[in-house]
């Protein structure tokens, strides 16, 4: 046998060799958030300690081994090597509220840190699975920092439950960050493809948003009586405070449908058919409501729903002052939407509004919250908090709303705008002082009164903005959690520029004896104040040609251009480019600054610059009226962003030109948006015809064939593989079904 031969067998005298020591365990280190890690210098006593979460204090919860384990073997840290003096000691909480205490990108955890002077080590996500407490180590110096860090890791851990018992089985759903708001969200990033940087959370909440518990519905459907049982001590709700005009009292029913139909084809009902009776009769059987003719129903809602009125003294008469601020703005007269609105909530009714942006919805619901607030039972100086809640999808449009609320001087009434990204602490002072209105988006606005910074009881009034933006950008889950501390026999008012189905049902779950006003037809269309053009492209460099051709032969010194991009990135390189060719111009997206997209916005306001490029951030609410260009740089993820992108011209009795570019990877949008220009009465090319019959014909065909596995179009193998028609791979769909 070759000698050389390593063989695995021991010989005689190595077996008789005493076993090499046992390595060293692996030590264990846990995460944390201080200045830098605890455990990076551990001394070599350190490591051969056992894992730090085999130590716990003996409680209800501990056995006796634990307790014997704990004397035999007392922990040890870095923190206490380094420095004698130092204490350490424990504290269990719920592992499902690890994520509440360390905040955002861990903003709460280092707060009580600093605050305290300790170090915080909390479990990793290793050891949080399976597991219903969590053990967190304070390490100190002072008894009394420790004691009082322990006291504020209480305070953030309950925090989590004591909101609401409903809040927390939905704590393991990601936060909506409305600091990203315009295209963080996943259905834009599937998209578009960009991920925003200030979007990170946490190890321990992605853990979190992983195992997402189900959900209790029945304890969701008893919501309802146990709030009306934690709101039977408070001071009854006022809302009526309307006194129809004697000439508004004296059209007839032929005058007010002539008007409504003279002014937008302006529409009236109640939301739900049962509450037909509201107001009027107890008799309300169903058997009764089938009898009923279409003349009966139309009368009962004539009675019930206010008429419109012409003129701001109609609506306002009783009110000087708030006369007299409209008179100061040089108000004319009301827009359509505002006509219907101002008498339908003086009344004291629930309302969803349905109009198109620019119609003037902000100060249709701002006017009769300033009344609403002023006529309340409960003195305002004793009021514990604001009775006025406005939620808005985005900052910019919360901004805008603060900014019409201060033109109106009425009462000394004063607002506060919570938005992310904004100075927190600011707010946070502003909403103690004494506030009668928040405008909030509801990220932020969840925030402060998880941290008890706001109190939301006192609300009497809320106003739901562009409910459809908020739908579409996943802040359902929060609004659900804010309505919880809100007191169900409020006023509730839902504006949208569309009606999708989601809208429908926030409506049909936060109103109650609704009225439904439309302006104009709920089917979606573009404002005909807009010229419509669209330019088919077949690559990127083709667009930056057409636009430079824009700016520098088409444009006139009059016009205002803004730019829809899809992507973060795009709307960078498209100023840069701009810039470096002399061309001034801003770019607002998420990942810019709060201070400097506002300084942006105000540039394009004011002329300063006559180019804004920008996401979908400013596709609603914006209002610049003299805004005369459109440009579609990127087709919008779908034809509702088309008709809110075409609506930022075209305002105010204005006229103005969308131009739209469209390539091969739009064409499922294709027959939507000939309905759209069709409803406009605009042109339609052949070539968008051509594109959606081609489309239609692919769908035919993938739906014969089978269709395909994931992906849809575009994706990887062809019909019936992986990812539908067309795309890398072939397969039986070839090169795919593009026009």
């Amino acid at each position: 046998m070759d000698e050389n031969w390593d063989d695995d067998w021991d010989t005689p005298a190595q077996q008789s060799k005493p076993p090499p020591p046992a390595p060293a365990p692996k030590i264990f280190q846990p995460s944390t958030f201080g200045r830098g890690r605890l455990l990076n210098s551990l001394s070599q006593q350190d490591k051969h300690e056992e894992p730090r979460h085999e130590f716990k204090r003996y409680d209800d919860h501990d056995t006796k081994s634990d307790y014997d384990r704990r004397q035999r073997s007392p922990p040890r840290d870095s923190y206490a090597s380094r420095d004698r003096s130092s204490i350490t000691d424990y504290i269990k909480v719920d592992s499902r509220s690890i994520g509440s205490l360390i905040g955002k990108a861990g903003s709460n955890i280092n707060n009580i840190r600093d605050k305290c002077n300790v170090k915080i080590v909390v479990p990793n996500r290793d050891e949080l699975q399976n597991q219903s407490k969590a053990e967190i180590r304070v390490i100190g110096s002072s008894r009394v920092d420790i004691d009082k860090a322990i006291q504020m890791i209480e305070q953030s851990c309950n925090n989590l439950s004591s909101s609401s018992n409903y809040g927390s089985r939905f704590e393991s759903q990601k936060r909506t960050n409305d600091y990203n708001y315009d295209d963080s969200q996943k259905s834009y990033k599937k998209n578009y493809g960009d991920s925003p940087r200030s979007n990170s959370v946490s190890e321990e909440d992605e853990n979190n948003n992983q195992q997402k518990p189900s959900i209790d519905w029945n304890l969701i459907r008893s919501l309802p009586l146990q709030n009306m049982e934690k709101f039977k001590d408070h001071p009854p709700v006022v809302k009526d405070f309307y006194v129809e005009d004697s000439e508004i009292t004296q059209m007839t029913r032929d005058e007010v449908k002539q008007f409504r139909k003279d002014n937008f084809d302006i529409q009236v009902d109640f939301f739900k058919k049962e509450d037909l009776s509201y107001g009027l009769s107890s008799s309300n059987s169903k058997q009764e409501e089938k009898a009923r003719t279409p003349e009966e129903i139309e009368d009962e809602i004539f009675k019930v729903i206010p008429k419109p009125v012409k003129t701001l003294e109609q609506a306002f008469g009783r009110y000087p002052e708030i006369l007299h601020e409209c008179q100061k703005q040089n108000f004319v007269k009301p827009t359509p939407v505002q006509s219907q609105l101002w008498p339908i909530l003086l009344k004291g009714l629930d309302c969803v509004g349905i109009a198109q942006t620019g119609t003037g919805k902000t100060l249709a619901f701002l006017l009769p919250a300033l009344v609403h607030i002023d006529n309340q039972l409960t003195p305002r100086e004793k009021r514990v908090g604001p009775n006025v809640l406005v939620l808005s999808p985005t900052r910019e449009l919360a901004i805008q709303i603060e900014k019409e609320v201060k033109k109106i001087n009425y009462k000394g009434i004063k607002s506060v705008c919570i938005y992310g990204g904004g100075d927190r602490k600011e707010q946070a002072n502003i909403c103690t002082t004494g506030v009668e209105i928040i405008i909030a988006t509801p990220g932020r606005l969840y925030d402060l009164i998880s941290a008890k910074i706001v109190n939301v009881t006192s609300v009497t009034m809320l106003v739901l903005d562009e409910a459809d933006r908020m739908l579409d950008m996943g802040f359902e889950p929060q609004i659900m959690k804010i309505l919880l501390d809100i007191r169900p026999d409020r006023q509730t008012v839902m504006t949208s520029a569309t009606w999708p189905d989601g809208v429908r049902r926030l409506a049909t779950k936060y109103l109650t004896n609704a009225v439904q006003l439309c302006v104009g037809s709920l089917d979606l269309k573009a404002a005909k104040t807009v010229t419509q053009k669209l330019e088919m492209v077949k690559s990127e460099d083709e667009k930056s040609e057409i636009l430079m051709d824009l700016i520098k032969n088409r444009m006139s010194e009059s016009d205002k251009l803004i730019v829809f991009v899809g992507r973060k990135s795009t709307a960078d390189n498209l100023s840069t480019e701009l810039a470096l060719k002399g061309l001034q111009c801003q770019a607002i997206h998420g990942d810019r600054e709060q201070c400097d997209r506002e300084e942006a916005l105000q540039d394009f306001k004011d002329g300063l610059v006559r180019i804004l490029i920008a996401t979908d951030v400013a596709s609603r609410g914006i209002d610049v009226k003299d805004i005369t260009i459109v440009m579609n740089y990127d087709f919008p993820r779908n034809i509702e962003e088309y008709v809110h992108r075409v609506g930022r011209t075209g305002r105010a009795g204005r006229t103005g030109t969308s131009i739209t570019f469209m390539s091969r990877e739009d064409w499922k949008h294709a027959q939507e948006l000939i309905d759209i220009l069709k409803q406009g009465e605009q042109e339609v090319p052949e070539s968008l015809v051509d594109m959606a019959e081609r489309y239609a014909a692919a769908m035919k065909k993938r739906a014969e064939e089978g269709g395909g596995g994931r992906g849809g179009f575009r994706g990887r193998g062809g019909g019936g593989g992986r990812g539908g028609f067309g795309g890398r791979r072939g397969g039986s769909g070839g090169g795919g079904f593009f026009f």
